[in-house]
């Protein structure tokens, strides 16, 4: 201990002599361009490790320094042992976390598996049915929640994750974070019940990022592929041709939008969220693509989906919540702001929501609605952050104030 203790000592005294290594370093600014990882996380492991010893030795009062310290000594010890706590090594760990070269792969975030979706299906049996002839029988608006509080208490010790009607079927859906939770409401609900139950990987989505002014020299999707790729090393060296792709361009507005890999969303990422297209250094933003179903105004689904609850003869208006396709209504053609109302807030179970549903049309991207399936769609995009999904957060509370909604 007394040896680690005057190594550590003649460390800490390098910080008045000028000598400025990895180890002794004030701040971020003095450290040596090109420490490796390894040896970063190291000084920092050491560093922490002998400071704990030494602050305890000095602190402790059965155990005697050899040779014995003055006050004076021990205090100017340490206030730099705990300088280099409070000061340098936050720096340092910082400086090792983020020293990392985007061309290092193995240590690149790693995809995560699909979560899985685990569903039971629950309906009621017919009476006087046989049990291979049993039938399913309507649920009707007053009898489900009957059923519902019939099943929760069934369930008192199933942690069930959300229940619901299924996609306005006769039947009641019941979602579980895990297939053990499944299988045990299966078992308690057979037999009162007509059960069936389904476990579905959901598919996670690659990041997508967005680029504004463009080079009008670059014409085509081919050529803007080919120029990232040249023109941004680290992209390239993570096998950027196979996990790179242009997902939109435009080239009259000079705007794209690329997919990419998690390993290289990450990578952009450690490089300030910045690359490098013809002499322009271009700082791009995540892309957020939220699916909104024109003819019945919900979210998830497109027009033609098994989803849609429209019939090819029933639409509903985003505009006015009307019985009609959007593109003839009357109310928006006239400009009658008075008459907008949002369809989806109209059927909400909020009172808040339903209150405040003649404050917007179903596509404002203010609507409760829209706000919730955009961060849904973030939480299944691989590799977006909490900071992400904390930053959109904020700039929803900040316009909302900006236009005095609540």
């Amino acid at each position: 201990m007394n040896e680690e203790l005057e190594n550590l000592n003649r460390k800490t005294l390098t910080f008045n002599k000028g000598t400025l290594t990895i180890e002794t370093a004030k701040s971020l600014a003095d450290l040596k361009p090109g420490n490796s990882r390894e040896v970063l996380f190291n000084t920092v492991k050491d560093l922490f490790a002998l400071s704990r010893k030494a602050l305890t030795l000095i602190q402790s009062s059965d155990v005697t320094v050899q040779p014995k310290l003055s006050d004076q000594d021990t205090h100017t010890l340490e206030s730099i042992i705990k300088k280099q706590l409070t000061d340098v090594l936050p720096d340092l760990l910082k400086n090792a976390m983020s020293s990392l070269s985007p061309s290092d792969s193995e240590t690149i975030q790693v995809e995560k598996p699909p979560p899985t979706r685990h569903t039971l299906t629950i309906s009621k049996k017919s009476e006087g049915e046989e049990e291979e002839e049993e039938k399913e029988e309507d649920i009707s608006n007053g009898d489900w929640l009957s059923m519902r509080r019939d099943v929760k208490g069934s369930l008192k010790a199933v942690p069930v994750k959300s229940a619901g009607v299924w996609n306005g079927k006769p039947n009641l859906a019941l979602l579980f974070d895990s297939k053990d939770d499944m299988d045990k409401a299966e078992v308690a609900l057979t037999e009162k019940y007509k059960v069936s139950s389904k476990s579905v990987d959901r598919k996670l989505l690659e990041p997508k990022l967005s680029i504004t002014n463009i080079d009008p020299e670059i014409p085509t999707k081919e050529k803007l592929l080919e120029e990232l790729l040249d023109e941004n090393k680290f992209i390239r060296e993570l096998n950027g041709a196979e996990k790179v792709k242009v997902a939109y361009f435009d080239d009259k507005e000079n705007f794209a939008v690329i997919q990419v890999s998690a390993d290289i969303r990450e990578a952009i990422r450690r490089n300030g969220d910045h690359v490098h297209l013809g002499l322009q250094r271009h700082h791009v933003k995540d892309r957020i693509h939220v699916v909104q179903c024109y003819h019945c105004q919900e979210f998830g689904h497109m027009s033609g989906s098994r989803y849609c609850k429209s019939t090819a003869t029933t639409d509903t208006c985003f505009y006015c919540a009307g019985s009609h396709a959007s593109k003839d209504c009357n109310h928006k053609k006239d400009r009658k702001i008075s008459k907008i109302k949002c369809s989806n807030c109209v059927k909400s179970k909020s009172l808040a929501e339903r209150n405040a549903a003649s404050t917007h049309k179903a596509s404002d991207t203010l609507c409760p609605f829209y706000i919730r399936e955009t961060e849904r769609v973030m939480s299944r995009t691989i590799g977006c952050t909490q900071e992400s999904k904390n930053s959109y957060r904020k700039k929803v509370q900040d316009l909302k104030m900006k236009l005095g909604r609540r």
